[in-house]
C-alpha cells in the first residue's frame, strides 16, 4: 500500500480511473473506503459497499476535491460492482453552498432522503441535518438553522423540499436533485452531513461535468400568513437581521367594530382615534401593521396594502392589526412576505 500526494491525484485521476481507491480521508476527519470510478468538475464519484443486505449492491459518494485530505491506494483491494446503485450518498461540507447530487429526476418522481451527521459552525454552534432550535434569516428564511434542504433543477427557486433526517417529497419539475445547508454562511465550518438518497425507478445519474452553483443565492423566498382582527399580533417564524430587504402585500377586509369595515390601509381616522394607544398612533385603526422583536421599546409600523423595507435592525418578524380592542373584531387579512436577498 502507498499514499499519493493528494497534488498528483487529480492527474492521475484523469488519466486512469481505475486505480482502486481503498481510503480516502477528508479533511475533517471523516475516513471513506472503496473505489474511485470517475473525476470530474472538480468532484470524485466513489462507489462504496452498501449497507442494504443484498448482495452485489453498491453506493455512490460524490466528494469535493476541496474535501480531501489524502487517499492510499491497493491495487489488490475489491469492491463488489456488478450491481447498479439503488442509493445515492452524499457529503455535504463547508466547500460548497449548493451541492449538486447528480441525479436527475422528473416531474412527479417520488425521493427519499435519509441524512446523518453534524456540522460546527464558525460560531461554535453543533448541528446535526434536522437543524437547531432558532431559525436562519437566509437562504431559507424561518427553517431551522443548519437544517438540510432538497431543491430540484434551480437552486434559486421559490420551492424548496426541507429534508431534516429524513424526509421524502415529489419532484415538482424536472431537474437535478440539489441539496444545500440552511446557514447563511459555511465560512469556517466544519464537519459534513452524509446524505442517502433513494432513487426512483425513473430516475438516471448525471455523468456528464456539472454545474458548480455560486455561494450567493438570488432566491426570493416567499411565505403566506392568515392576519386575524381578534389578534393582536402573530408570529411570522421569521427572523430577520439588519439589511434585509422585505416586500410585504396584503388583501382582504376586516371589520374592526361591530358596524365598522376596511383594509389594509385601515379605517378613516376619527377625532376619537387620537385618544386612543394604537400600536402606530397616526395610522387608522384596523390597518395592517408590523414591528420586530419584543417588548416594550420595540416600535411598530405601517405596512398597510404594499411595504417593501430594508430592515435597520436585527429581530423576528411579527404582523398585527392596528388597534386597542380586539375582542369585537372579525375577518382576517391574506399576507405576503417576501425576503429578498442583497444584490
Amino acid at each position: 500500500m502507498r499514499r499519493v500526494c493528494f497534488l498528483l491525484l487529480v492527474a492521475l485521476l484523469a488519466g486512469a480511473l481505475s486505480l482502486q481507491a481503498d481510503t480516502i480521508t477528508l479533511k475533517n476527519g471523516r475516513v471513506i473506503r472503496g473505489q474511485v470510478i470517475r473525476f470530474s468538475n472538480g468532484e470524485f464519484v466513489v462507489e462504496v459497499p452498501s449497507s442494504d443486505a443484498h448482495e452485489g449492491h453498491v453506493d455512490r459518494v460524490i466528494i469535493l476535491v476541496s474535501s480531501v485530505e489524502s487517499i492510499e491506494f491497493d491495487a489488490a483491494g475489491t469492491v463488489a460492482t456488478t450491481a447498479g446503485p439503488s442509493e445515492e450518498l452524499v457529503v455535504l461540507d463547508s466547500s460548497q453552498e449548493v451541492v449538486a447530487t447528480g441525479i436527475e429526476l422528473r416531474r412527479g418522481d417520488k425521493v427519499r432522503v435519509r441524512a446523518s451527521g453534524e456540522m460546527q459552525f464558525s460560531d461554535g454552534r453543533l448541528s446535526g441535518p434536522k437543524g437547531l432550535d432558532t431559525r436562519a434569516n437566509w437562504p431559507f428564511p424561518g427553517e431551522r438553522y443548519g437544517v438540510l434542504v432538497a431543491m430540484v433543477g434551480d437552486p434559486n427557486s421559490s420551492v424548496y423540499h426541507v429534508v431534516g433526517e429524513e424526509a421524502e417529497f415529489e419532484a415538482q419539475e424536472d431537474g437535478e436533485l440539489l441539496l444545500q445547508i440552511n446557514a447563511p454562511s459555511l465560512d469556517g465550518a466544519r464537519g459534513a452531513y452524509t446524505a442517502r438518497v433513494r432513487l426512483p425507478k425513473a430516475a438516471t445519474t448525471v455523468t456528464t461535468p456539472r454545474e458548480t452553483f455560486p455561494r450567493t443565492s438570488s432566491r426570493v423566498v416567499r411565505h403566506e400568513f392568515e392576519v386575524p382582527a381578534d389578534q393582536e399580533w402573530i408570529d411570522t417564524g421569521i427572523n430577520v437581521r439588519a439589511g434585509d430587504r422585505l416586500r410585504i402585500s396584503a388583501e382582504g377586509t376586516i371589520h374592526y367594530t361591530s358596524s365598522k369595515t376596511c383594509g389594509p390601509n385601515g379605517g378613516k381616522r376619527e377625532v376619537r382615534d387620537m385618544f386612543r394607544a394604537l400600536p402606530v398612533n397616526d395610522v387608522g385603526r384596523g390597518a395592517l401593521i408590523g414591528k420586530l422583536g419584543e417588548g416594550g421599546r420595540v416600535q411598530a409600523f405601517l405596512i398597510g396594502e404594499r411595504g417593501e423595507f430594508t430592515t435597520e435592525r436585527d429581530g423576528r418578524l411579527f404582523l398585527g392589526i392596528n388597534d386597542d380592542k380586539y375582542d369585537t373584531n372579525s375577518g382576517s387579512f391574506k399576507v405576503t412576505v417576501e425576503i429578498i436577498p442583497p444584490r
